[in-house]
């Protein structure tokens, strides 16, 4: 296979791809109980991978606003337990089947 034929696969791959903003992230993410899986960074720079979805009042006694500081708490399926996330580390979103990748 030569250089050009790789190059248009990677080309007709990379035009498929759905590109979501960052607004549209937090909308699809912050649906209550709809289940996604989110591919993300944690502060220390690892990748995580996690099934969750967004709960209504999942701060339990926290004094400020999550969202305003840029991060949100989901429930996360595998643990069991409420989970906070970074938005602005998240990559990219699983819904309903359809893979999102944040710009």
């Amino acid at each position: 296979m030569d250089s050009n034929s790789v190059h248009k696969k990677l080309q007709i791959y990379a035009a498929k791809r759905q590109y979501i903003s960052f607004n549209e992230m937090k909308e699809l993410v912050l649906t209550w109980y709809e289940p996604f899986r989110i591919y993300a960074k944690k502060l220390n720079g690892r990748n995580i991978v996690r099934e969750m979805y967004s709960v209504a009042g999942p701060s339990g006694d926290a004094v400020y606003d999550y969202e305003s500081y840029g991060y949100m708490v989901f429930f996360d399926e595998g643990k069991k337990d409420f989970r906070t996330i970074v938005l602005d580390n998240v990559e990219k979103v699983v819904k309903d089947g359809i893979t999102y990748y944040v710009q």
